[in-house]
């Protein structure tokens, strides 16, 4: 049997190279696909699991804080606090646009936060928390920036005071954070 398999490969040998060859690349595919998609939740899931949230509280009619705007008033999020089972509550607001360094300019995820509350990053590799009601920022080692960067977003300038790591957005993007009202101002004006 084994005899009769060698000598139907020596026979075809161009078949049987293209088809191991078409085998390769279907499985190298195939595992490039998991891997993408591994990575895919990956990401997900440090993004949900670094904000600290155990429960998100989006505007009505609308997909989520990741996917379109949505904003809530004031009373309404200091409304939720007093709910039973309540313990803390955050507003935090999420914002695509490009961050400049000097003449450089980077991608990335403007996180406005509240400091100490959920929403904050959790981990610094570097440098501090905001500490500043304005003009601090904490950004992602992705976006290239160091302590001490001077950085504009929108029309202010913000002072890189901490850095941290693997805070990325769902279209992995690097995260920079900066006080809550700042960010509502570039997002509102």
């Amino acid at each position: 049997m084994i005899s009769l398999a060698g000598r139907d490969i020596l026979h075809a040998w161009p078949k049987f190279v293209l088809t191991g060859m078409g085998l390769g690349l279907l499985i190298g595919v195939t595992l490039s696909m998991a891997g993408v998609y591994r990575g895919m939740v990956d990401d997900a899931e440090a993004l949900l699991t670094n904000s600290g949230a155990d429960l998100w509280v989006v505007q009505k009619d609308t997909q989520g804080p990741y996917a379109e705007s949505s904003s809530l008033k004031d009373d309404a999020v200091h409304g939720i606090e007093g709910m039973p089972g309540v313990s803390l509550e955050a507003n935090v607001t999420y914002l695509n646009m490009q961050v400049q360094r000097g003449s450089d300019e980077a991608r990335a995820l403007v996180v406005g936060i509240e400091p100490g509350k959920p929403g904050s990053p959790a981990q610094l590799v570097a440098g501090r928390s905001l500490t500043r009601s304005h003009y601090e920022a904490v950004a992602d080692v992705k976006t290239g920036f160091v302590l001490g960067d001077r950085i504009r977003i929108r029309r202010h300038a913000y002072d890189v005071v901490g850095l941290t790591q693997r805070m990325v957005s769902s279209g992995g993007d690097p995260m920079v954070f900066i006080p809550l009202k700042d960010a509502q101002e570039a997002q509102f004006f």
